[in-house]
């Protein structure tokens, strides 16, 4: 056997090569040039198209680097080549004086590697020019710097380049092999498992291996997240995926994981790193994220290139540590846990860091090869999420608060973005609108643009937390505005004076947004107690052509008694009887011996059903606003006390990710079916439904309803000894159970409300 055929394989992108080569430099995120992909891809055939006949565009260059122990393909496209040369086109609104040196740097890298793979491929002259050009969007105009090198210089900056690089790979690749002996060995940490979780945990595996995507409705008590972390661990080393992403949509799905991790993983083999928001990690809140402001930003790349390998101390990320090394090596903790997430075995993540329009997760996954594995918990959740991921407003009184906060001289750049506010508003009403304020959001892009330049003409004014979330806003809603269309989008306007102005961008349909990350991935696996209707779940989660599969209960039906109440109606037309229907069940409830939670579409029906009961010392009812410890003191509670009842709303924290096992809970009464409520969003998401031949109501307004009411019952039975009662308040629960949209595991009894009795 050759040596050539002994060797690993890798790939990566040219652009992927010059930022890991990135070895000194600040962070400089709030201040980079945003032009949209659609602008740059623009300017660059425009300005390909002022060049001369033999000049050739969108140069194809790719070489092997060959080492002892890897086969490394770089590859990429050269915006041009011409005579002895490589040009590198960079769509920018600020000329090159103004660009942070830090992107110059990458820059330059990213032209030489090119220039050395020309050098490679067509063996040009002795003398190669690397030319960079900036190109403003809108006017054209062009700014170009040159260097020129011999091709020697530039064969051993590649050489030097792919070396590191290549040193890099060497510890990855170690760690694989220790991290495929470990897996190799790796055994389930109990017992046995469910019968539910076996099936489970196989179809998982199945899945990776194959690459295929799979959407799961695996019930409550089935062990879903061991039965998906563990068989997708095992099959890493045949289906050569390098890192699993455990995607959750709340906090109580990364204490499941960390928990199943530590289970797994108790002696730290894997390499794992949580993502974790912004202000969780940043040491120096106050501060922009720049090395001219915060220290922990200060040569953020070269400090980066010193910690690199501590990614392989026996350790999970988790945020203490991380705030720990940042504090250490005086290096930004947030900035450095999403650069370890795409080397890491496992990434524990909100769903954020893989579908935000601002995640680069995915791409630089692809960048460099890594066949990455998506495991998204809760993932009935995935829709609501994507619609509010790629939705986004912009308000006047953000802006008028910054505007009374800055020196007059930077006003004037903002009353920009206040007129052109003003003008998108002009005669708007708030209905739903197909037309985006294309002005504003070019004014939004300029003043990205001139951010650094206003802020060093003004060395007096120090750029505060509203002045860089006025920097975020502009870029998330000129990055949103790109990806809009008038058949997913709407938009939304309100006029008034310059406190009451505001934008919206809705997504209807975010499907088309999430399969395209879906793309860029090894595989998905989505799974969740409720994903039923099938057709629902997986056409607007992007996940249309994934293999389906529902796993058995692994509770027996005689563990639930479920009775449909079917002579109420909930309805609003019927909303002035419903106190009166419901009182003297509140009431037995309420005096009942046993832990119940009581569940009301809507805030509004819990105050009115609410306003004749007796204040009781065992009565908790739910206010909007509650804060995180005041849910957890509840929680706590159930868990100590007997005989509380908690009254609360379909939807809120009470309803999905709490485990209350035994006598913690034993009833729950849903009232209504959770409908979400009538406007002109859900209204247009019916509309846009009834247009792709699918039935509109359901897909905006019973179903969404129906996984809130799954998802609270579920919180009834947890355990294989618990016995409970799931008392359903609405004549249309009728239908759902002819429609089989109710768990076939339940033992349903229907009649009037007044014929339920508690256990």
């Amino acid at each position: 056997m050759s040596n050539t055929s002994m060797r690993s394989n890798f790939s990566v992108s040219v652009r992927a090569l010059a930022e890991f080569n990135q070895t000194e430099g600040d962070l400089i995120g709030m201040y980079r040039p945003s032009p949209s992909a659609f602008e740059g891809q623009q300017t660059h055939k425009l300005t390909q198209a002022q060049r001369e006949p033999s000049y050739r565009s969108e140069v194809t260059l790719n070489c092997e680097w060959l080492s002892a122990r890897f086969c490394l393909k770089v590859s990429g496209r050269a915006d041009g080549v011409f005579t002895n040369g490589v040009e590198e086109i960079k769509t920018s609104r600020i000329p090159p004086d103004e660009i942070p040196a830090t992107a110059k740097q990458h820059h330059i890298i990213q032209a030489r590697i090119y220039a050395a793979l020309l050098v490679l491929t067509e063996k040009k002259g002795e003398i190669i020019e690397v030319k960079i050009t900036y190109v403003h969007p809108q006017t054209l105009q062009q700014w170009s710097t040159s260097e020129h090198l011999s091709a020697f210089t530039l064969i051993d900056l590649f050489t030097e380049y792919c070396a590191r690089y290549d040193a890099w790979l060497t510890k990855i690749y170690n760690q694989q092999k220790l991290r495929d002996r470990f897996i190799d060995e790796l055994t389930f940490p109990y017992p046995s498992m469910r019968e539910g979780q076996r099936q489970m945990a196989e179809s998982v595996y199945k899945a990776c291996y194959l690459k295929k995507n799979l959407t799961i409705e695996a019930p409550t008590g089935t062990g879903k997240t061991l039965a998906a972390l563990f068989p997708a661990m095992k099959s890493m080393p045949k289906a050569q995926t390098q890192s699993l992403f455990f995607l959750t949509m709340k906090t109580t799905g990364r204490v499941a994981a960390a928990e199943a991790l530590e289970k797994l993983d108790p002696h730290k083999k894997l390499t794992t790193v949580f993502l974790s928001a912004k202000n969780r990690l940043c040491l120096q809140l106050d501060s922009p994220c720049d090395g001219q402001f915060c220290p922990y930003a200060k040569n953020y790349y070269g400090k980066r290139d010193q910690v690199r390998g501590q990614l392989f101390s026996q350790q999970h990320w988790h945020d203490d540590e991380l705030k720990k090394l940042g504090k250490k090596e005086q290096i930004c903790p947030y900035y450095l846990s999403q650069d370890w997430a795409i080397w890491s075995d496992i990434v524990v993540a909100d769903l954020n860091y893989i579908y935000d329009t601002t995640a680069v997760q995915p791409y630089l996954l692809k960048e460099i090869n890594n066949r990455a594995t998506l495991l998204i918990d809760e993932s009935h959740n995935l829709i609501d999420r994507g619609r509010m991921i790629f939705s986004c407003d912009f308000r006047g009184d953000f802006l008028q608060r910054l505007l009374a906060n800055t020196p007059k001289r930077i006003q004037k750049h903002l009353r920009k973005i206040q007129t052109s506010l003003r003008k998108a508003c002009k005669n708007k009403n708030q209905r739903l609108s197909d037309q985006p304020p294309a002005q504003l959001c070019q004014t939004m892009r300029d003043f990205i643009a001139q951010s650094p330049q206003i802020l060093r003409e003004n060395p007096t004014f120090t750029p505060d937390s509203d002045w860089q979330e006025l920097i975020f806003q502009c870029a998330r809603f000129a990055r949103l505005h790109e990806l809009a269309n008038s058949i997913d989008f709407r938009w939304r306007y309100r006029d008034g004076d310059p406190y009451e102005r505001k934008v919206e961008l809705i997504c209807l349909n975010p499907a088309h947004l999430l399969q395209s990350k879906h793309d860029l991935v090894h595989n998905v696996i989505a799974f969740s107690a409720t994903l039923k209707p099938w057709d629902y779940s997986n056409t607007l989660n992007g996940l249309q052509s994934a293999v389906r599969e529902e796993l058995p209960s692994p509770f027996q039906a005689s563990q639930y008694q479920v009775y449909i109440a079917n002579d109420i109606s909930t309805r609003f037309s019927h909303r002035s009887k419903l106190p009166a229907d419901v009182y003297q069940t509140l009431v037995s409830v309420i005096q009942s011996n046993k832990n119940s939670m009581v569940f009301f579409s809507s805030y509004q029906q819990l105050r009115a059903c609410t306003e004749s009961l007796h204040s009781a010392e065992k009565l908790i009812i739910q206010r909007p606003g509650w804060t995180n410890s005041e849910r957890d003191k509840v929680l706590e509670q159930f868990k100590t006390e007997k005989g509380l009842t908690l009254i609360t709303v379909l939807g809120g924290v009470f309803s999905e990710g709490i485990d209350l096992p035994g006598v913690q809970l034993e009833q729950v009464i849903i009232i209504g079916p959770g409908l979400p409520q009538v406007n002109d969003v859900n209204n247009a998401i019916k509309d846009q439904m009834n247009k792709m031949s699918l039935p509109g109501f359901d897909y905006a307004y019973v179903f969404p309803g129906l996984q809130k009411v799954l998802q609270a019952a579920g919180r009834c039975i947890r355990t294989e000894q618990d016995l409970g009662q799931i008392l359903l308040i609405d004549d249309r629960f009728v239908n759902y159970q002819a429609q089989r949209w109710l768990p076939n595991y339940w033992s349903i009894t229907t009649g009037p409300l007044a014929s339920w009795r508690l256990l």
